[in-house]
């Protein structure tokens, strides 16, 4: 049986509606590796344009665990200090 490989998405140049409900693969600075799907907080106020993803979790377990900020006005997208690393597919 042959496995299904798919193309990973840069999280660094990826827009929000792009990353968002996307499977990802976490890595935390304390080496806990987490497999999930990333869910988009929207921006509170037209002013503020970042949007915050976190894990979507159906149980509530991780659903708080901040994952990624992503600032189009600024271009800029970045890993809670916590995170080591991130894929996304």
């Amino acid at each position: 049986m042959m496995g299904v490989v798919q193309e990973t998405i840069d999280w660094h140049t990826a827009t929000p509606e792009e990353l968002d409900g996307r499977r990802c693969i976490i890595r935390t600075t304390d080496g806990t590796i987490i497999d999930g799907w990333l869910h988009a907080i929207p921006p509170f106020t037209p002013d503020y344009q970042t949007t915050r993803f976190t894990l979507d979790d159906t149980d509530l377990c991780l659903g708080l665990l901040r994952i990624l900020s992503v600032s189009p006005k600024h271009g800029t997208a970045i890993l809670q200090p916590h995170i080591r690393s991130l894929t996304v597919t």
